[in-house]
């Protein structure tokens, strides 16, 4: 039986968001992003407590695709929930060109994000910039999610570990997550 409620980590663009999408739209699953969640007007974090009231709320569905990359309570109450995690586990020889890319096109074309918000080129040059971000803490997170998705602590919730990007999408296919055409 494919699972019902499934949690997409992962860190900076390793794909969490494209994939959750594809995943929903082959399942029929409501996709979740915490990002959405997260993000109010100009960049503004949310309230932690409205933040966490609304992850609840959105994870209290029966059924669900949801990706992020969140540690402390979100994580918690998203793996508590979910049928299944799947671990995008990639490198960051493989998440750096990915974030540039992904960054620089946003840029260019001015696609809205989350609540209005918009990636520009003066923001990707400033210091809090997602391409500062997502390098700085790209070993932290691979370092979180290995701790707490290690089979000892997952609390017998299933893992999909995926280290390598030519084996995400065929994993997902196998596991009935993705439609054949899907990558």
């Amino acid at each position: 039986m494919r699972p019902q409620r499934i949690a997409l980590v992962g860190p900076v663009a390793s794909g969490k968001s494209t994939l959750a999408a594809a995943i929903a739209a082959h399942t029929g699953l409501r996709h979740v992003d915490l990002d959405a969640l997260f993000w109010a007007p100009n960049w503004t974090p949310v309230d932690t407590p409205d933040f966490h009231t609304a992850v609840r709320h959105a994870l209290a569905a029966q059924a669900w695709v949801a990706d992020g990359n969140y540690g402390g309570d979100v994580a918690e109450s998203l793996l508590e929930r979910a049928d299944l995690a799947v671990w995008l586990d990639l490198p960051l020889r493989t998440c750096l060109p990915r974030l540039i890319r992904r960054s620089l096109r946003r840029a260019a074309t001015g696609q809205e994000l989350f609540a209005g918000n918009r990636e520009t080129f003066r923001h990707l040059a400033s210091r809090d910039s997602i391409l500062w971000w997502g390098p700085a803490h790209h070993h932290r997170h691979r370092r979180r999610w290995a701790q707490r998705l290690h089979p000892l602590k997952a609390g017998g919730l299933p893992v999909l570990r995926l280290d390598q990007p030519a084996a995400v999408a065929p994993q997902l296919r196998a596991h009935g997550l993705l439609a054949p055409e899907e990558a």
